[in-house]
């Protein structure tokens, strides 16, 4: 076969698979599933085939869904056509690990680029695995998921130990950032899934990470409150906006209804979580969004409550960086 029926074949498969794909599955999880039941693809076969649906994907960007909605902190040109091009991978070093990281990274002739104290930027294919020891020597992390930490600095030490609540905490890398940053602060853990939590208690062992508690809590629904929290890092389910250079199969039919139902989502979460924060503590609150409505609306909805007062918010752009973009906004509790 020729090069030419080769690219044809592999085109045929990729229309195939792009028409037929529905969602909500993440497409790289949808093509996972259907190499493993048509193995007559090769590592070269699927490459390709892969190839050319992200391709597909990725040109519907100037069709961005919702662009109306889009924050006015965003340059929405520059943002959209960020997405023609598959955003980098990004590690960051944990305290002490640096050099060894860098190090390693030299040794293995990987290409990279150092960032900041702690951050490399790899091209998205690299792989690390059996190169670096994951979550103990570095954190496969967006670099501005990384940025968030320069919120957290700005939470003032105490004499005691701040007790603090990730309640949203997925895989965990909030949960290593809050440690890595608040080495003292007392860290309980939370999820509505458990074997995400599972997942998650993995993770932090291996990061060397002894939560003072990890549990299975449905913040969508009120709970009970046993005891107020110093600081909350709230990290909110969001559209993920932000993130769909990732995942460019997002890019097709986005719509105002979904974003309506999330921010009522957020909107949800947030209120429950106000009672669990002492007076004088801090919220964080954190989207991987560039939606107004999920981010600074909601932020100025909990200042109109009179319950908290603004320290900063800012959007973290990620398309001058080949990044993900995030918002995040640190507010101070001022009454119950």
């Amino acid at each position: 076969m020729t090069i030419d029926k080769y690219h044809n074949s592999h085109q045929n498969v990729a229309d195939k698979l792009v028409r037929e794909y529905e969602g909500p599955t993440p497409f790289a999880l949808y093509l996972k599933t259907y190499f493993a039941a048509n193995k007559k693809h090769g590592s070269k076969d699927r490459k390709s085939i892969s190839a050319i649906c992200y391709e597909y994907f990725r040109k519907l960007s100037a069709q961005f869904p919702l662009t109306s909605f889009i924050s006015s902190s965003i340059d929405i040109p520059k943002f959209t056509a960020s997405h023609l091009q598959q955003p980098l991978l990004f590690i960051r070093a944990r305290p002490g690990k640096k050099e060894l990281v860098k190090a390693t990274l030299e040794k293995e002739g990987l290409f990279f680029e150092s960032i900041n104290e702690m951050a490399f930027a790899l091209p998205n294919t690299s792989s690390l695995q059996n190169i670096i020891v994951l979550n103990k020597e570095a954190v496969i992390q967006d670099i501005n998921s990384q940025a968030l930490a320069s919120l957290l600095q700005l939470i003032p030490s105490a004499e005691k130990p701040l007790v603090v609540w990730d309640p949203c905490a997925a895989s965990g890398g909030k949960s290593i950032l809050i440690k890595d940053t608040m080495p003292s602060v007392q860290l309980h853990v939370s999820d509505i899934r458990e074997n995400i939590l599972f997942n998650c208690e993995k993770r932090l062992k291996e990061a060397g990470i002894q939560p003072a508690s990890l549990q299975v809590v449905d913040i969508t629904l009120p709970f009970a409150i046993k005891k107020q929290f110093d600081f909350i890092f709230a990290d909110l389910p969001c559209s993920g906006s932000g993130t769909w250079g990732r995942t460019p199969e997002n890019l097709v039919g986005y719509t105002e209804l979904q974003l309506t139902k999330m921010t009522q989502l957020q909107e949800s979460i947030l209120h429950h979580l106000m009672p669990a924060i002492k007076t004088g503590g801090y919220l964080l609150v954190a989207t991987c969004s560039v939606y107004q409505k999920e981010n600074e609306d909601q932020i100025q909805k909990l200042m109109d409550t009179g319950k908290f007062k603004l320290v900063a918010q800012q959007y973290f752009i990620g398309y001058e960086k080949h990044a993900d973009t995030l918002f995040g906004a640190l507010l101070q509790k001022i009454t119950e």
